[in-house]
């Protein structure tokens, strides 16, 4: 019989092993990839790309030609073609316009990815505190529901009055409402995140551990997108003013007409012409509009660089902040939180201190160590921010 349960119990513990060595971790980077990949808005941006591309076929927009029939002598019917061009620079223009166009289309797609990789990696982070503060709060809630368990066996024997049994009972309660809530809230958390990543099956994922920043001094807005589009704004409003100029320049007209007898040469049929700009009015309303849009988006742009600087500034002092904490948890607070349990342990069972103290001791340490967790995830997500704020995925 004996036999019989080794065998089933290392059946079990390797159908477990294989079934934990199947189950391969999800990488945050691996995250972002199927989030993109699952995204609309990617979809649409990369539609907005052809739609910019499909439309430098129309930069060179030529006017429809006139066809005419008429009795230019009086005598007999002929047909005529007319065709007007704008001035040839004017169409170069308007290419590199709407090149400049596919371009801003462009960056707004990597912007589109650099939103959801920062919304991924700050949910895969939350899911990550989460498991590990459930963890915790698991432990917690296993200790603190024996120590209710022997003080309601104390105060039965009359070894602990009624206020330690109470306060033991509310300890355990309050630890274990929160336990719970830690687990629906992980969860959550997972649901969210195979939501943006279309993820059906059970997902397994790295622990929690702080990321070391080590480009915080060189750290520059100079590729964030938001930068990028309005640098890139810029200069499509310079090329809009080069156009509106080019189009203050003398159009061509070519045609082809017969304005005298059947038998005129064939040379003699065309004719050629020039559009003069006599309402030179509108092209320089047009010009000094074009030249007003320039300096509006220069203005935008110093004040997204403005914002954004001011962003960058307040990030690196948070970081600086979560260092400095993070390194006092890992250099001291953890130390002592462990100290404290150990003492306090010690000193319950000698009988040197009661359930009251006992709990409230261990209350503090447990406390440091979920400030612990807490400082990791913030150093975290200030790296994560600051790769956003700096055009990093």
């Amino acid at each position: 019989m004996n036999s019989i349960k080794k065998i089933f119990l290392s059946f079990v513990l390797s159908s477990f092993a294989f079934s934990a060595f199947s189950q391969s971790i999800l990488t945050a980077d691996e995250a972002v990839v199927k989030a993109i990949k699952n995204n609309k808005n990617a979809n649409a941006a990369i539609l907005n790309i052809e739609q910019q591309k499909q439309l430098q076929k129309s930069a060179i927009n030529i006017p429809n030609p006139e066809l005419t029939w008429q009795s230019p002598t009086g005598v007999f019917y002929v047909g005529g073609i007319t065709q007007s061009f704008e001035f040839p620079t004017v169409y170069s223009k308007q290419y590199q316009l709407q090149k400049q166009k596919v371009g801003i289309a462009q960056t707004q797609k990597v912007a589109n990815e650099i939103v959801v990789a920062y919304q991924v990696r700050s949910l895969y982070l939350n899911i990550q505190y989460a498991d590990s503060l459930k963890s915790l709060l698991y432990i917690q809630d296993t200790i603190y529901s024996k120590l209710a368990s022997s003080a309601q066996r104390l105060f039965n024997a009359g070894q602990i009055d009624y206020l330690q049994k109470s306060f033991t009972e509310t300890q355990y309660g309050e630890i274990h409402n929160q336990y719970e809530q830690s687990k629906i809230n992980y969860l959550s958390l997972i649901n969210q995140l195979k939501f943006i990543t279309d993820i059906s099956n059970e997902i397994i994922f790295s622990p929690l551990k702080s990321i070391k920043n080590t480009l915080l001094q060189e750290s520059s807005i100079n590729q964030n997108t938001d930068f990028l589009i309005a640098k890139q704004t810029e200069t499509l409003a310079q090329k809009n003013l080069e156009i509106e100029r080019n189009k203050a320049l003398p159009g061509l007209v070519l045609g082809y007409m017969n304005q005298a007898e059947r038998n005129t040469p064939t040379n003699l049929r065309f004719q050629f012409g020039l559009s003069v700009p006599l309402w030179f009015w509108q092209y320089k309303g047009n010009i000094n509009a074009a030249k007003t849009d320039i300096k509006i988006n220069q203005e935008k742009t110093l004040g997204v660089q403005q914002e954004l600087s001011m962003q960058l500034m307040q990030i690196q002092n948070e970081l600086a902040q979560n260092a400095q904490s993070l390194n006092y948890y890992e250099q001291t607070g953890l130390k002592k939180a462990a100290e404290i349990i150990n003492t306090s342990q010690r000193f319950l069972n000698s009988g040197e201190t009661d359930y009251i103290n006992y709990l409230r001791n261990i209350n503090d340490a447990y406390a440091i160590k979920m400030k612990y967790l807490e400082a990791i995830k913030n150093a975290n997500q200030g790296t994560i921010s600051l790769n956003y704020l700096t055009g990093k995925q």
